[in-house]
């Protein structure tokens, strides 16, 4: 803003000043002088350079050639020397000969003979010796000739390393003077252009435009050379050798793409003992290629694995910042912050920090880092010592969900405990005998094993079809001697249902009334606990639900809230009805990114060379080709169908949209609770804009009545769904209620078959079923339009909480026969109650703390990845939903409190499996799940007041039902007594097993009674004893009193719930014409600007192609420290799709278009600029242009698609040259050149659309020398060049407006439209950055040598 005010102030200034100009001109002949000497000393010693290391090369070839000459000699000396051996023997042998032969002669004969053999035997020896030696003199001669040109050589060699080792370092002192001097240039002309004051006649405009289009046409046909040589080295290596991938008549570019090199991570350093145990495995097992193939996998070297790996504990899992880190800065006000005082410890957690300020001080108080933070080290959670108190850092409703999981699961603990004297009766010798042979967690329940054969002389076979083991026969002779058949039936003689076994029951019901009403106390104390523990962006900030259509201008919001309150906007966030466009163009991005996957390295990826490999492809396809593309895409596919969105964006992007919701945060959150509370009204009166129901003052536009509350927590918006009608969402909600109450019906079928084949199946088929519908639940949920995750995770809530509760505990108890409630036996109701909670205890948390399909990914898929981006996706973490934990945990005490009065002990296994889950939920909440949206209470609340009180009525309501049936048998007494079935008799049941039965004389008989009088053909309410039929009664006295008053209490309670229902509808009626606000907790007393890990209202829309979100409205004019996550390998630019709007609506004329196609955000600090006015341009503050340091130095480098630069994110001076037309993915690890002068983070990345006002001059531009980027955000880096997939012919720099001119070059102006203010572009010199890396080395030669220094 200084270099801003001060190029306004100079504006002003006499114009023409004729030293200002002299000066610059002798500057910039200056620099132009030095710069070129640099230059010729550098060429000067590139080349001696090359000649030595020419020479060195020569030297060595001559050293070998000599080397081998040795080696013939030693050869030929040895052939002669065995010549000469041979010769000898030889000569020898034919003597001897000689001698035998002659021996017959004359002795003088023989002695001349042999003094003349000898005589010419040595002769010979002598020549052939003399010989010999003559060799080798000469090869030792010739040896020591070529040792001392080896000796020679050597000498020339270390000389030539030497001399080569001088250049080296004098090229590096002679580029480091060069850009020290450059720097210095570019410093005094910084400071010289704020003294220039008008732009130049518009003829030399017309002169440098003219230099320009020459350059760059020259440097267009060099570059359309190289790329025609570079494209028929890449067709080489295609898959034809004759064919080439894709033939084009237009000039190329070539893509250098790099989306499967890897990535590397900051994080790649961590200790082992603070790795996670996965990846510690991973770390020793991928040397090993079955677990990760190298060879030509991309991850050759498995660092794309680590990083990989790194990735999900750093950005994924959450973690807090060391304390030995944050205690050591200075002056670090954010919450959290802990003591200097306190010493470095791993288990940070176990020390308590000094208080913090506007909360209370308390153990293990630790600030959550944000994900991929690297300014300061950060540990993991403990999964184990990590305290309840901590964990509201993850939300409230996560936070909430844990302290009621604990709560509960304490309360079922001292229910069990109220409940011991009935679960020592039922196991006891009164009840049924010490139930023998009884499972260990049965005994104590009601299941009865004294049971007796009974005289039955009327009971209808057909009403034992289900229960025939309780229905027998015998036969007997009578007098007259027929066989007479004499039918029995099962009789249990447990009597349950006493008056002290009642009462018990009774204390629990009402310990759990006065529990449930302490769990919402509890419950609201600890929303006002992790509410001042964790300062969010929803304690500064506000929503209006119904702008004006037209309010799209943050500044007019900023306007309208300081004037009326004096209070400072720190952000203002306006959403518009623009979600077809935004989807339209997260769709783009993701098939722009599975072709990105399927071409080759290195391929064309240009529009028309796609069109035609697409063509090709589906030319050659056969029939199995064809099936696989109706599975899964191919390239013909995804280029047909980035053809058609293309369309569709620019057709969307030219429509009108009205805005939808404001979010607007303020720097303190006594503003935001004042605001709330002068301007709080209800929705319908908003909505039928009553302006006499709120100050005349606090009207919009001093009309408009504004419906304001307190906004949620930014990750729980769903951008996509603020402009969906409430009958659209009523449609969508009756659509897939009706298919969840489908697929409850086909569920209950499904176990009820099941459950033929016996309890086990069908406890295991209810526990697939409980763990397979939260996704069913969670697809159709997705289906329906809600404006928040609250709304959504509540739909969610309802749906799996139904589910589970009429399939686990009301169908288990329909398909169970009435008279095998109390039996034991695998088949029996108990039985399965009993395998329900082992298989929730024991099964569901082994598979969640193993974590099967996440290991998998991890483990398997991982390492076989075909990029980073997807390995990285891969390492995501399980999916969870904080309403899927919830019902489950509601599902275990729902079932608890539906069968206590028959099976008491169910309160001691409800609270085991509470606590298990407790700690495995937090083990996995730490280790393995994905993060979640921090949602706020409002599921707590929720599944408190709604299913908590009904889970309370549910047990007075069954347990006055369950009393009533004891002894469930069906039987009643008669006052008759039958003698025929006086004796011992073998009967045999309905299953053909025989036992025995006695009959005493005098003994009733009995009758078939229905003693179920729940919902159904007998159906009571309330229960009552006079329910009995008249003569078929079958409660004790006892029983009947119990009875009696369990079913005045059930009615009372359920009166009681049904009154909390009805005043809740009540209430959120008058919340529609009344509204009054009550803020949760205190003022803190903190500044927004102040909390560091703090975020704000950014539109996004999640993709699963992408590991970070897809931003949906421009982020130029915000800072990054108000995102909630950060990409360490690219900018947060790279992820705007407000930029790719830009690139297919190409021309200054439709600027004003792509701004209205999207909403509006923007960040005012408190100490920066103040804001514009309506109107006008905001100022840029891009978090592309940021220069992010790092704890870590490494180089990372990261890019952004749309203006088609890479740069680090670590060290400014390194970057990666890149191909404009080239695909862009995660990485962008290009081949690159030599370091840029300047630093590219001071380019002006930004680019505004704000309209400019009448009269008001351009603003300024950057000096051509000074490097300002006339490409800047046109997506390529080189004018002319061919079109890029992504942009079309967008790419063509001077298509549809002028070309830029010298003068607004070198003064900082623009020559394209006013909102496109630059005032930071005179920071930036030329780099190679603006013509990738598509030059040859001869061009690049003559670019350096021109005005623009092109390295």
């Amino acid at each position: 803003m200084d270099q801003k005010d001060s190029s306004r102030r100079s504006s002003k200034e006499e114009k023409g000043s004729s030293s200002s100009r002299e000066n610059t001109s002798g500057n910039e002949r200056d620099g132009t002088y030095i710069a070129d000497k640099y230059a010729s000393q550098i060429l000067e010693s590139q080349g001696r350079l090359d000649k030595y290391t020419a020479e060195n090369d020569h030297l060595l070839d001559e050293v070998s050639n000599l080397r081998l000459q040795i080696r013939e000699m030693k050869n030929d000396r040895s052939e002669l020397v065995r010549a000469h051996h041979e010769s000898m023997s030889l000569l020898a042998q034919v003597s001897e000969e000689k001698l035998v032969e002659f021996k017959s002669k004359s002795e003088q004969e023989a002695l001349e003979s042999k003094s003349a053999q000898e005589e010419a035997l040595r002769t010979v020896l002598e020549m052939m010796e003399k010989d010999c030696e003559d060799r080798v003199a000469e090869l030792d001669a010739e040896l020591a000739r070529v040792e001392a040109e080896r000796e020679r050589a050597l000498q020339l060699q270390l000389e030539a390393a030497s001399k080569a080792a001088e250049e080296s370092a004098r090229k590096q002192e002679v580029e480091e003077a060069a850009r020290l001097a450059v720097e210095k240039l570019v410093q005094e002309r910084q400071a010289k252009s704020q003294e220039i004051g008008h732009l130049t006649e518009r003829e030399e405009q017309l002169k440098h435009e003219l230099e320009m289009t020459k350059k760059l046409a020259e440097m267009g046909k060099n570059a359309a050379i190289q790329s025609a040589e570079a494209i028929a080295d890449i067709d080489e290596s295609a898959q034809s050798p004759t064919t080439p991938l894709v033939e084009s008549k237009r000039p190329p570019v070539v893509s250098r793409r790099g989306i499967q090199t890897y990535q590397e991570s900051p994080f790649l350093d961590d200790p082992i003992n603070e790795m996670t145990y996965g990846r510690r495995i991973a770390l020793k097992l991928q040397n090993y290629s079955c677990y990760q193939p190298r060879g030509t996998h991309w991850d050759f070297n498995g660092l794309g694995l680590q990083s990989a790996w790194a990735h999900f504990e750093h950005s994924v899992l959450p973690r807090y910042i060391s304390k030995s880190v944050s205690s050591l800065k200075k002056g670090n006000k954010s919450r959290g912050g802990l003591s200097a005082d306190s010493d470095d410890n791993d288990d940070d957690w176990l020390y308590s920090p000094g208080k913090n300020k506007g909360s209370k001080g308390r153990k293990g108080d630790l600030q959550r880092a944000e994900p991929g933070e690297s300014e300061s080290p950060t540990k993991l959670y403990s999964p184990i010592f990590t305290p309840l108190s901590q964990l509201g850092d993850f939300g409230l409703g996560v936070g909430l969900y844990f302290s009621s999981l604990r709560a509960i699961a304490l309360i079922s603990l001292i229910a069990g405990l109220i409940n011991l004297p009935n679960i020592l009766y039922f196991a006891s010798d009164v009840y049924s005998a010490s139930q023998p042979d009884v499972n260990f967690l049965l005994k104590g329940s009601a299941i009865c094993t004294e049971q007796v054969w009974v005289p039955c002389p009327t009971c209808p076979i057909d009403k034992y079809e289900n229960s025939r083991d309780r229905i027998g026969g015998t036969t007997t002779v009578t007098q007259d001697g027929e066989l007479q058949p004499l039918i029995f039936a099962m009789k249990n003689t447990c009597d349950g249902a006493t008056m002290n076994v009642g009462i018990v029951n009774l204390a629990s019901l009402g310990f759990i009334i006065i529990a449930t009403i302490a769990l919402s106390v509890y419950q609201k104390r600890k929303v006002v606990e992790f509410d001042e523990q964790e300062q969010t962006a929803q304690d500064y900030s506000i929503e209006i639900c119904n702008p004006p259509k037209d309010a799209t201008e943050p500044e007019e919001w900023k306007k309208f809230f300081e004037t009326r309150f004096g209070v400072h906007t720190t952000c203002c966030t306006v959403t518009i009805d623009n979600d077809l466009l935004v989807q339209a163009l997260a769709e783009r991005r993701e098939v722009l990114h599975q072709i990105e996957e399927k071409i080759k390295e290195g391929a064309v990826a240009n529009t028309l060379s796609l069109s035609e490999y697409a063509a090709k492809v589906e030319h050659r396809r056969g029939l199995i080709g064809n099936i696989k593309s109706r599975i899964s895409p191919g390239i013909p596919e995804l280029v047909d169908r980035l053809t058609v969105l293309n369309q569709k964006i620019q057709g969307l992007a030219q429509q009108h949209y009205r805005a939808t919701k404001v979010f607007c945060t303020f720097e303190t959150e006594s503003m935001q609770r004042e605001i709330i509370k002068e301007m709080k009204v209800g929705p319908m009166t908003a909505r039928m804009n009553s302006v006499h129901a709120i100050n005349p003052n606090l009207l919009f536009r001093g009309e408009i009545v504004l419906d304001v509350r307190e906004a949620e927590e930014p990750s729980t918006i769903r951008w996509m769904d603020l402009d969906v009608s409430w009958s659209s969402k009523i449609k969508q909600l009756s659509v897939t209620t009706l298919i969840s109450l489908a697929f409850v019906a086909a569920v209950a079928v499904v176990v009820a078959l099941v459950r033929a084949q016996g309890a086990a199946y069908a406890a295991l088929a209810i526990s697939i079923a409980n763990a397979i519908f939260p996704m069913v639940a969670k697809i159709l949920t997705n289906v329906e339009a809600h404006a928040s995750e609250t709304g959504k995770q509540c739909s969610l809530f309802v749906k799996i909480a139904i589910f589970r509760w009429v399939v686990t505990a009301i169908v288990i108890t329909i398909i169970t026969p009435f008279m095998s409630t109390l039996t034991k036996g695998p088949d029996h109701l108990l039985q399965s109650i009993w395998l329900i909670f082992f298989t929730d205890l024991v099964i569901s948390n082994v598979l969640q703390i193993s974590d099967p399909v996440g290991n998998f990914k991890r483990h398997y898929l991982a390492p076989r990845a075909k990029s980073q981006e997807r390995m990285n996706l891969l390492m995501s973490g399980t999916e969870y939903t904080i309403a899927e934990r919830f019902t489950n945990m509601t599902k275990q005490l729902f079932l608890a409190f539906y069968y206590c009065a028959i099976y008491p002990s169910i309160f001691f296994i409800c609270a085991v499996t509470l606590f298990v889950n407790y700690y495995v939920d937090k083990f996995s909440i730490m280790r393995s799940w994905k993060p979640a949206p921090m949602l706020g209470a409002s599921i707590a609340k929720f599944s408190r007041i709604y299913f908590m009180t009904t889970s309370v009525a549910a047990l007075a309501l069954v347990s006055s039902y369950m009393f009533s049936g004891f002894p469930y048998d069906n039987l009643c007494a008669d006052n008759t007594s039958h003698s025929a079935y006086y004796g011992n008799w073998q009967v045999t049941d309905g299953n053909g097993q025989t036992s025995s039965a006695v009959v005493e004389p005098n003994q009733r008989s009995y009758h078939f009674c229905n003693q179920y009088i729940g919902p159904g053909q007998n159906f009571v309410y309330p229960v009552s004893p006079n329910a009995q039929p008249s003569g078929s009664k079958w409660m004790t006295s006892s029983q009947e009193q119990l009875v009696g008053i369990y079913g005045i209490v059930s009615a009372v309670i359920l009166g009681l719930v049904g009154s909390v229902f009805a005043y809740r509808i009540f209430r959120l009626f008058q919340k529609l014409f009344s509204a009054s606000y009550k803020p949760a907790g205190s003022d803190q007393g903190m500044n927004f600007s102040e909390v560091k890990t703090i975020s704000s209202y950014i539109p996004q829309v999640k993709s699963e192609q992408f590991t970070y979100p897809l931003l949906a409205v421009n982020v130029d004019y915000v800072g990054e420290s108000i995102f909630d996550w950060s990409d360490p390998a690219r900018s947060h630019s790279y992820y705007d799709l407000t930029r790719d709007v830009e690139q297919l609506l190409k021309g200054d004329e439709n600027e004003e278009i792509c701004y209205r196609a999207f909403g509006q955000i923007r960040h005012w600090p408190p100490n920066g600029p103040d804001a514009v006015e309506v109107g006008e341009k905001p100022r840029q503050r891009s978090s592309l242009r940021r220069s992010k340091e790092s704890a870590y130095k490494r180089n990372v480098s990261w890019s952004s698609k749309v203006t088609c630069k890479t740069y680090s994110k670590d060290v400014p001076m390194t970057y990666e040259s890149f191909n404009a037309n080239a695909s862009t993915n995660q990485g962008m690890n290009f081949d690159g050149h030599a370091a840029p002068i300047f630093d590219p983070h001071t380019q002006n990345e930004a680019r505004g659309f704000g309209k400019q006002n009448k009269g008001e001059e351009a603003p300024p531009q950057a000096s051509p020398r000074q490097h300002f980027d006339q490409y800047q955000n046109s997506g390529v880096d080189q004018a002319n060049q061919q079109p890029d997939i992504f942009y079309g012919d967008s790419q063509n720099q001077y298509a549809g407006h002028d070309q830029p001119s010298e003068n607004s070059l070198q003064t900082g102006g623009s020559s394209t439209s006013s909102s496109r203010n630059s005032t930071e572009g005179s920071d930036s010199g030329y780099s190679e950055e603006d013509y990738g890396g598509s030059f040859s080395e001869e061009s690049q030669t003559t670019a350096s040598e021109g005005s623009r220094n092109i390295t």
